[in-house]
């Protein structure tokens, strides 16, 4: 497992997980989680081989195989996942043979076919009847109105249009500066997100917040001194000063801390 090869190379340069944090700003409790193997405890897989990369790098090994040796460990513990739950699967549900057995057609005695037929060709007949009947009665009535000069023609009524007058189109609404005048006595600070990152934001000394921020999301921070951030993905972070763009300050997978002040 890639943890417990971090772990021996740190503890070979008698490092301890305290010594790891300060030299690559990732936090002590990912690192017992990545020494541990206790993936579920990390923000993500593209962070934690951010985090194995950094670990790597800062001990002096072959970051890159590091982190195939991650990948490996991962597809490993997703077979076995699989593998597991596979197995329980099928001790809940035990598969159970069972044959289609032909459905037969029913058999009828054979009184009950000729009666059946029976009843049908009385039924066709009674059809037959009421059918000559409607077409004699509706000739005779046909005869009898053709025969009728004295119907009136009646023409449909006139729809008349009711003419509505258009309503009055609605005044336009006043649009709001879209360049406010910068406050010299707040530090404004926004950040967009081109991909997943995590943060941690501090504000005047204080944690404002952390967690993991998405592709497309947009945030900003206001402070009197100083707003610091600590980035688990730099590359996926715009940064902007009271609307104007500072760039992105580190690659993808890189873990930064950046301060802005107010002066």
């Amino acid at each position: 497992m890639v943890g417990y090869t971090l772990r021996q190379e740190r503890e070979r340069q008698e490092l301890s997980i305290e010594d790891i944090e300060q030299g690559t700003s990732i936090r002590a409790t990912y690192i017992e989680a990545i020494e541990n193997g206790e993936y579920d405890q990390l923000p993500g897989t593209v962070y934690t081989k951010g985090f194995i990369k950094n670990y790597a790098k800062f001990l002096g090994m072959d970051a890159d195989a590091v982190v195939k040796e991650f990948v490996a460990d991962i597809a490993e513990l997703t077979a076995e996942a699989e593998a597991k739950a596979a197995a329980e699967n099928a001790a809940e549900n035990p598969d159970k043979s069972s044959e289609v057995k032909p459905v037969k057609p029913e058999k009828k005695p054979l009184g009950h076919s000729i009666a059946d037929a029976q009843n049908r060709s009385s039924s066709s007949m009674l059809i037959i009847a009421a059918v000559v009947l409607i077409a004699a009665l509706a000739g005779g009535a046909w005869s009898f109105l053709s025969s009728d000069d004295d119907v009136a023609t009646t023409n449909p009524p006139v729809q008349q249009t009711q003419v509505v007058a258009p309503e009055p189109a609605p005044e336009p609404t006043p649009v709001a500066n879209a360049n406010p005048v910068p406050n010299p006595d707040v530090l404004n600070i926004e950040a967009r997100f081109s991909n997943r990152c995590w943060i941690l934001v501090t504000i005047d000394g204080v944690v404002a917040q952390e967690g993991i921020m998405e592709a497309g999301q947009s945030l900003s921070w206001e402070g009197k001194e100083n707003i610091s951030f600590r980035l688990g993905n730099a590359g996926a972070v715009e940064f902007f000063r009271d609307g104007k763009s500072l760039g992105v300050f580190g690659a993808e997978g890189e873990i930064l801390d950046k301060t802005f002040t107010r002066t």
